[in-house]
């Protein structure tokens, strides 16, 4: 009996499974803006098991992606055995779960994704929301660099009111709390001797601001193991859990 959802079983098993490899790869492709490179890989084994929606294993390789509010990856990784996924959107390139997904998963950012992503408006928009002395800030010029002794460096240019335009930055250790919370430990501050007050904000708002459980799209839990600083790279090494596959929300005024 014929389901109507793989038309393609009645080709050589490998055109069968590229399908469905394309259907995957082009819905997550739409949750980005831009992308170098995309490419998700599903293994199964008998075809004949993606009548039920089940595949052995599915891996994901994404380079030089950018996400529809600025922030940048120069790489996606992620890794998954025993997916169940219903066939019957993929053709208007919907993906449904049967069931949550468990995968590992690496992500690198390079100094040049952690600068683009800081002055994108998103990201300058919540910076904006430090708190010093109840007025009104604007960042702009957030420079980001990754020192050889595998600290982060933050410097940029902060308008406080109507006052002159301070230096303010700082480097510091990356260490991740309760796998979900990105923290600036031993901050050394930098810049203005005046903007000292608010290297200390910046940094204070920022270790409440990248918690994941807050930055993670719908339907997904993101968890870090290890954070690793090397040759101008940030590299995450962790878990994400998917309960539902992610669609892009439309973005909020002020979010």
């Amino acid at each position: 009996m014929t389901t109507g959802l793989l038309p393609e079983l009645s080709l050589p098993n490998q055109t069968a499974v590229d399908w469905v490899s394309r259907g995957v790869g082009a819905a997550i492709r739409a949750l980005f803006k831009h992308s170098e490179k995309l490419e998700a890989r599903v293994r199964v084994e008998p075809v004949t098991k993606l009548l039920q929606g089940r595949i052995d294993s599915f891996e994901l390789l994404g380079q030089h992606l950018q996400m529809y509010n600025g922030l940048r990856l120069t790489t996606l990784e992620l890794f998954s055995n025993s997916v169940a996924i219903d066939f019957s959107q993929i053709w208007q390139g919907r993906v449904r779960l049967q069931q949550p997904v468990e995968a590992t998963m690496r992500v690198v950012l390079t100094e040049a994704d952690l600068a683009a992503s800081f002055n994108t408006p998103f990201v300058l928009g919540k910076l904006a929301q430090v708190q010093a002395e109840g007025q009104p800030l604007s960042f702009q010029n957030v420079q980001v660099h990754i020192t050889p002794e595998q600290r982060l460096q933050l410097q940029a240019e902060v308008q406080q009111g109507a006052k002159n335009t301070l230096a303010v930055g700082f480097s510091s250790r990356i260490e991740v709390l309760e796998r979900r919370r990105i923290r600036f430990e031993e901050p050394v501050f930098e810049g203005d001797t005046n903007g000292l007050p608010l290297s200390r904000a910046l940094v204070d708002h920022l270790n409440g601001l990248l918690d994941l459980d807050r930055l993670a799209l719908q339907g997904t839990q993101l968890r870090v193991d290890q954070v690793r600083l090397q040759q101008q790279r940030m590299i995450f090494y962790g878990s994400a859990t998917i309960q539902r596959f992610p669609t892009r929300q439309p973005q909020r005024a002020g979010a």
